[in-house]
Formats: structure tokens, C-alpha cells, sequence
């Protein structure tokens, strides 16, 4: 029913690691729609023609919560920290990125709904005629 605001999952290529969210919750999943919408962003169909981008982005934003490995530090050697604009900043074609999109995808797709044609029968059926109770 709740879900663990600490929980976190490691995705990793080589040295490198990216934590992310093990599930977004309510929260969460409204503050990426809220700035899906705020980019001028409003049905589907724009998010499937115009705004993957602006889309992964903003799961990223709101779905990594930690880094580690040589990646993630500066020229002095410095660790780089986790911040939406240094998010930004992450190449979107490494394959560690990719992974972590893929991955929180993963972990936050809808439930499958029951497929409403395969409704259990809810009478006796012998013989393809459903039998009548007063019968």
C-alpha cells in the first residue's frame, strides 16, 4: 500500500552506479506530470511525438537519488553531486543512462488490466446451453 521513500536500487556499468527510486509513489509520479505539463506538454500523442525527451528527463530528475564511481567526479577529482540541473547534464546516449531510464520504466509501468473478453461464465454451461436455476 505504501511505498518506501528510502528504498533504493543501484544500476551499474562498469564503476559506475546510478540509485534510483526502487518505485515512485504518488508524489512523485504528480511532480513529473506537473513538470511534463509545465514544459507545454498536454496529451499522450505530444509526449509520444514531441516530448520523450522532456519525458525521460523529468523521470530522471525526479528518479535518481544517488551516484557513485569515477563518472561522477571532476577534473580535481571531486565527487560531482546529484542535482536537477547536473541531471541535465548526463548524456542521454551512455549506456548507464539509458539503462537507468529503461530501468525506471521498468519499475513504474502500470499494472496489466484484466482483459475484459475473458470474463469467467458465471452460469452452468452444458453443452453450450446455459442451465436455468428454476429448472
Amino acid at each position: 500500500m505504501f511505498i518506501d521513500p528510502n528504498a533504493r536500487v543501484p544500476v551499474s556499468r562498469g564503476d559506475n552506479t546510478i540509485y534510483i527510486r526502487a518505485k515512485m509513489d504518488l508524489g512523485t509520479r504528480a511532480a513529473v506530470q506537473d513538470e511534463i505539463r509545465a514544459s507545454g506538454i498536454t496529451t499522450e500523442q505530444e509526449v509520444e511525438m514531441h516530448g520523450i525527451g522532456s519525458y525521460r528527463l523529468a523521470l530522471l530528475r525526479h528518479n535518481i537519488v544517488a551516484w557513485e564511481g569515477p563518472a561522477f567526479q571532476d577534473a580535481q577529482g571531486r565527487h560531482i553531486p546529484v542535482s536537477r540541473q547536473n541531471i541535465s547534464l548526463l548524456d542521454p546516449n551512455d549506456p548507464l543512462v539509458e539503462a537507468v531510464s529503461e530501468e525506471i520504466g521498468e519499475r513504474n509501468k502500470p499494472a496489466e488490466s484484466p482483459d475484459p473478453n475473458a470474463a469467467e461464465p458465471t452460469g452452468s454451461i452444458v453443452d453450450g446451453a446455459v442451465l436455468s436455476r428454476g429448472a
